[in-house]
């Protein structure tokens, strides 16, 4: 099968990618609007991007031609969280997904405790496993659309004390159950875990 996607349908392009860059983690974004409403939606399009300064990425495409809640709220605040999912919040992560009006408050519909961040004005998901505080740094225009690629510098971690090892600096990947994003309706546990280590006798990783 051989496509070009500069003659394909642009749904069909869309099919197509997020079905091969899989499984996807889950930026489950809370921010806050101008008139205070707290917001909390997933985006699959996420990264790490460097740890000096610690920078994340994610990507938000629009809705009805519009920014969507979340990148208008940072705009205004210029500061989000990024909560991490795992497979006990798995169910309301996807009922964030919904098309809601700026005027609902997703902690209040899915019944998630909004607690208050330390560095920044945007809430956190108080039952998230890690939860990671940010401030913008760029909100790039890519794209059509066009996509909002956002990209904020972690300036406080909230992480459960049970996935901390404090001697390896490590997150315990066995604890820690994230969920990940496939295509369409699907989604993936990650619980098979298996190690490699590499052909490098001096990587720390």
């Amino acid at each position: 099968m051989q496509l070009d996607p500069q003659i394909a349908e642009k749904q069909s392009i869309y099919k197509l990618l997020i079905g091969c860059v899989v499984p996807r983690p889950i930026a489950w974004v809370s921010s806050l609007s101008d008139d205070g409403i707290a917001n909390v939606a997933p985006f699959s399009f996420f990264m790490a991007v460097c740890n000096d300064p610690p920078t994340l990425a994610f990507s938000s495409g629009r809705r009805a031609g519009s920014h969507k809640d979340t990148v208008r709220n940072i705009e205004y605040t210029q500061d989000f969280v990024v909560n991490i999912v795992d497979d006990a919040l798995a169910e309301q992560m996807n009922l964030t997904s919904g098309e809601y009006p700026p005027e609902v408050d997703e902690f209040a519909l899915t019944g998630l405790t909004a607690a208050p961040g330390v560095k920044v004005r945007a809430p956190r998901v108080a039952e998230a496993p890690i939860s990671m505080e940010c401030r913008v740094t760029q909100i790039l225009p890519v794209g059509h659309g066009p996509h909002s690629l956002v990209l904020g510098e972690i300036v406080h971690f909230h992480i459960r004390d049970d996935l901390y090892n404090v001697s390896t600096g490590r997150i315990d990947m066995h604890r820690l159950h994230p969920v990940g994003r496939l295509a369409g309706n699907l989604y993936t546990h990650v619980h098979d875990i298996f190690e490699m280590k590499r052909p490098n006798e001096n990587y720390v990783g």
